[in-house]
Protein backbone atom coordinates (compact mmCIF):
# COMPACT_ATOMS: atom_id res chain seq x y z
CA UNK A 1 0.00 0.00 0.00
CA UNK A 2 2.75 2.29 1.30
CA UNK A 3 4.44 1.80 -2.12
CA UNK A 4 1.53 1.61 -4.58
CA UNK A 5 0.55 5.32 -2.73
CA UNK A 6 4.38 6.28 -3.25
CA UNK A 7 4.03 5.34 -7.32
CA UNK A 8 1.31 7.85 -7.57
CA UNK A 9 2.73 10.66 -6.04
CA UNK A 10 6.13 10.30 -7.83
CA UNK A 11 3.54 9.77 -11.09
CA UNK A 12 1.58 12.85 -9.84
CA UNK A 13 5.01 14.80 -9.56
CA UNK A 14 6.29 13.80 -12.54
CA UNK A 15 2.95 14.49 -14.78
CA UNK A 16 2.85 18.06 -12.63
CA UNK A 17 6.44 18.69 -13.94
CA UNK A 18 5.84 17.99 -17.23
CA UNK A 19 2.67 20.17 -16.89
CA UNK A 20 5.50 22.75 -15.35
CA UNK A 21 7.41 22.58 -17.81
CA UNK A 22 4.84 22.85 -20.73
CA UNK A 23 3.35 26.04 -19.05
CA UNK A 24 7.05 27.11 -18.85
CA UNK A 25 7.74 26.70 -22.64
CA UNK A 26 4.28 28.23 -23.65
CA UNK A 27 5.50 31.33 -21.48
CA UNK A 28 8.54 31.80 -22.68
CA UNK A 29 7.41 31.15 -26.25
CA UNK A 30 4.93 33.97 -25.59
CA UNK A 31 7.07 36.61 -24.15
CA UNK A 32 9.28 36.15 -27.32
CA UNK A 33 6.36 36.64 -29.16
CA UNK A 34 5.65 39.72 -27.27
CA UNK A 35 9.52 40.71 -27.23
CA UNK A 36 9.44 40.22 -31.16
CA UNK A 37 6.07 42.01 -31.74
CA UNK A 38 7.36 45.10 -29.02
CA UNK A 39 10.66 45.50 -31.14
CA UNK A 40 8.99 44.87 -34.72
CA UNK A 41 6.83 48.13 -33.65
CA UNK A 42 9.25 49.85 -32.17
CA UNK A 43 11.60 49.73 -35.37
CA UNK A 44 8.49 50.76 -37.38
CA UNK A 45 7.80 53.39 -35.11
CA UNK A 46 11.39 54.61 -35.16
CA UNK A 47 11.59 53.89 -39.26
CA UNK A 48 8.48 56.60 -38.89
CA UNK A 49 9.76 59.10 -36.80
CA UNK A 50 12.84 59.03 -38.58
CA UNK A 51 11.25 59.66 -41.95
CA UNK A 52 9.64 62.51 -40.75
CA UNK A 53 12.67 64.14 -39.10
CA UNK A 54 14.14 63.56 -42.62
CA UNK A 55 11.10 65.27 -44.31
CA UNK A 56 11.15 67.58 -42.46
CA UNK A 57 14.92 68.61 -42.10
CA UNK A 58 14.71 68.56 -46.21
CA UNK A 59 11.95 71.21 -45.67
CA UNK A 60 13.86 73.67 -43.52
CA UNK A 61 17.19 72.96 -45.54
CA UNK A 62 14.75 74.26 -48.77
CA UNK A 63 13.46 76.96 -47.04
CA UNK A 64 16.95 78.15 -45.66
CA UNK A 65 17.85 77.74 -49.16
CA UNK A 66 15.05 79.56 -50.72
CA UNK A 67 15.62 82.40 -48.12
CA UNK A 68 19.24 82.98 -48.87
CA UNK A 69 18.13 82.86 -52.61
CA UNK A 70 15.30 85.80 -51.89
CA UNK A 71 18.10 87.94 -49.86
CA UNK A 72 20.45 87.55 -52.43
CA UNK A 73 18.06 88.76 -55.12
CA UNK A 74 16.38 91.43 -52.88
CA UNK A 75 20.25 92.81 -52.26
CA UNK A 76 20.72 91.82 -56.35
CA UNK A 77 17.77 94.62 -57.04
CA UNK A 78 18.58 97.17 -54.80
CA UNK A 79 21.98 97.65 -55.91
CA UNK A 80 20.49 97.44 -59.67
CA UNK A 81 18.01 100.11 -58.39
CA UNK A 82 20.68 101.82 -57.01
CA UNK A 83 22.78 102.25 -60.21
CA UNK A 84 19.67 103.01 -62.06
CA UNK A 85 18.76 105.69 -60.16
CA UNK A 86 22.79 106.86 -60.07
CA UNK A 87 22.33 107.25 -63.76
CA UNK A 88 18.65 108.97 -64.19
CA UNK A 89 20.53 111.54 -61.60
CA UNK A 90 23.79 111.94 -64.47
CA UNK A 91 20.89 112.13 -66.86
CA UNK A 92 19.09 114.88 -65.09
CA UNK A 93 22.28 117.17 -64.36
CA UNK A 94 22.51 117.29 -67.76
CA UNK A 95 19.52 117.83 -68.51
CA UNK A 96 19.30 120.89 -66.12
CA UNK A 97 22.69 122.65 -68.58
CA UNK A 98 21.43 121.66 -71.85
CA UNK A 99 20.60 125.52 -72.52
CA UNK A 100 24.36 125.60 -72.82
CA UNK A 101 25.10 123.04 -75.38
CA UNK A 102 24.81 122.96 -79.14
CA UNK A 103 21.77 121.11 -79.12
CA UNK A 104 19.53 122.86 -77.36
CA UNK A 105 17.72 124.90 -80.35
CA UNK A 106 16.57 121.67 -81.96
CA UNK A 107 15.43 120.60 -78.54
CA UNK A 108 14.05 123.49 -77.37
CA UNK A 109 11.76 123.95 -81.42
CA UNK A 110 10.99 120.03 -80.52
CA UNK A 111 9.60 120.64 -77.10
CA UNK A 112 7.73 124.09 -78.00
CA UNK A 113 6.31 122.29 -81.40
CA UNK A 114 4.87 119.15 -79.16
CA UNK A 115 3.35 121.61 -76.97
CA UNK A 116 1.58 123.84 -79.66
CA UNK A 117 0.27 120.48 -81.43
CA UNK A 118 -1.31 119.29 -77.86
CA UNK A 119 -3.09 122.18 -76.55
CA UNK A 120 -4.45 123.63 -80.22
CA UNK A 121 -5.39 127.04 -79.25
CA UNK A 122 -4.91 130.73 -81.31
CA UNK A 123 -4.45 132.51 -78.12
CA UNK A 124 -2.31 130.29 -76.08
CA UNK A 125 -0.04 131.10 -73.57
CA UNK A 126 3.52 129.36 -73.87
CA UNK A 127 5.83 129.30 -70.99
CA UNK A 128 9.43 128.72 -70.82
CA UNK A 129 12.18 127.73 -68.90
CA UNK A 130 15.26 126.59 -68.42
CA UNK A 131 18.96 127.38 -66.48
CA UNK A 132 20.86 130.05 -67.39
CA UNK A 133 18.99 131.09 -71.03
CA UNK A 134 18.64 134.42 -72.30
CA UNK A 135 15.86 136.13 -74.30
CA UNK A 136 17.95 136.07 -77.29
CA UNK A 137 18.41 132.60 -77.46
CA UNK A 138 14.76 131.59 -77.70
CA UNK A 139 14.17 134.08 -80.68
CA UNK A 140 13.99 130.52 -83.26
CA UNK A 141 10.96 129.76 -80.95
CA UNK A 142 8.67 133.01 -82.13
CA UNK A 143 9.12 131.08 -85.93
CA UNK A 144 6.98 128.13 -84.70
CA UNK A 145 4.21 129.83 -82.30
CA UNK A 146 0.96 130.49 -84.03
CA UNK A 147 -0.03 133.77 -84.54
CA UNK A 148 -1.35 135.07 -81.42
CA UNK A 149 0.45 133.26 -78.96
CA UNK A 150 1.94 134.54 -76.01
CA UNK A 151 5.50 133.96 -75.28
CA UNK A 152 6.21 133.80 -71.15
CA UNK A 153 10.27 133.83 -70.14
CA UNK A 154 9.83 132.32 -66.72
CA UNK A 155 12.99 133.19 -64.39
CA UNK A 156 13.57 129.73 -63.18
CA UNK A 157 13.96 126.50 -64.72
CA UNK A 158 10.46 124.60 -65.54
CA UNK A 159 10.25 121.89 -62.82
CA UNK A 160 13.55 122.40 -61.93
CA UNK A 161 15.20 120.51 -64.98
CA UNK A 162 13.79 123.28 -67.39
CA UNK A 163 11.30 122.95 -70.39
CA UNK A 164 8.16 123.93 -71.92
CA UNK A 165 4.16 124.62 -71.06
CA UNK A 166 1.89 125.54 -73.23
CA UNK A 167 -2.10 126.29 -72.31
CA UNK A 168 -5.05 127.98 -73.27
CA UNK A 169 -5.62 131.58 -72.48
CA UNK A 170 -7.97 129.88 -69.12
CA UNK A 171 -5.94 127.40 -68.16
CA UNK A 172 -8.17 124.51 -68.84
CA UNK A 173 -6.07 122.52 -71.42
CA UNK A 174 -2.36 122.53 -70.15
CA UNK A 175 0.11 120.64 -71.38
CA UNK A 176 3.62 120.06 -69.34
CA UNK A 177 6.51 119.51 -72.19
CA UNK A 178 9.16 119.99 -69.04
CA UNK A 179 11.88 117.64 -69.26
CA UNK A 180 10.66 116.58 -65.92
CA UNK A 181 7.38 115.49 -66.92
CA UNK A 182 8.86 113.66 -70.09
CA UNK A 183 10.75 111.55 -67.84
CA UNK A 184 7.37 110.80 -66.14
CA UNK A 185 5.68 110.01 -68.58
CA UNK A 186 7.95 107.46 -69.79
CA UNK A 187 9.00 106.50 -66.34
CA UNK A 188 8.47 102.65 -66.83
CA UNK A 189 9.84 102.41 -70.57
CA UNK A 190 12.54 104.86 -69.66
CA UNK A 191 13.66 102.58 -66.11
CA UNK A 192 13.26 98.96 -68.85
CA UNK A 193 15.91 101.17 -71.49
CA UNK A 194 18.29 102.08 -68.38
CA UNK A 195 17.95 98.30 -67.31
CA UNK A 196 18.25 96.62 -70.25
CA UNK A 197 21.17 98.78 -71.70
CA UNK A 198 23.56 97.90 -68.68
CA UNK A 199 22.55 94.67 -67.39
CA UNK A 200 21.81 93.09 -70.55
CA UNK A 201 18.11 92.03 -69.18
Amino acid sequence: MSESFEKLQNRILSDARVKAGDAIREAEEKATQIVETARSQAEKEAGSILAKARVEADSLRRSILSSKIRSSRLRLLVEKNRIVQSVLSSVEDKLATISGTEKFQDTLKKMVSEAVDAVESDQMVVRIGFSEVSKKSLDSVDTILPKGAKLVIEEKPIDKLGGVIASDPQGRIVYNNSFRARMDRLDSQLLFLISSTIFGE
